[in-house]
């Protein structure tokens, strides 16, 4: 296998993982930013949890208020 057949067959073998580490890495940088222990908002913060949740397939529909 040459350089790039070897990359495209990781890229797709490990492509979940790898949107999985990026959706969880912006997740990281907004909450920094909009974290209600930061002066952020609870209600966005709750909504930055339910996009990821959401992105990972990990939406269980809480019952949030918002």
């Amino acid at each position: 296998m040459n350089g790039l057949t070897k990359f495209v067959w990781w890229f797709f073998y490990n492509r979940e993982s790898v949107v999985a580490d990026k959706v969880k890495e912006a997740h990281r940088r907004v909450m920094v930013a909009n974290h209600p222990d930061a002066g952020g908002s609870h209600y966005l913060a709750s909504k930055i949890n339910e996009a990821k949740d959401m992105m990972l397939g990990k939406s269980n529909n809480s019952g949030s208020a918002f």
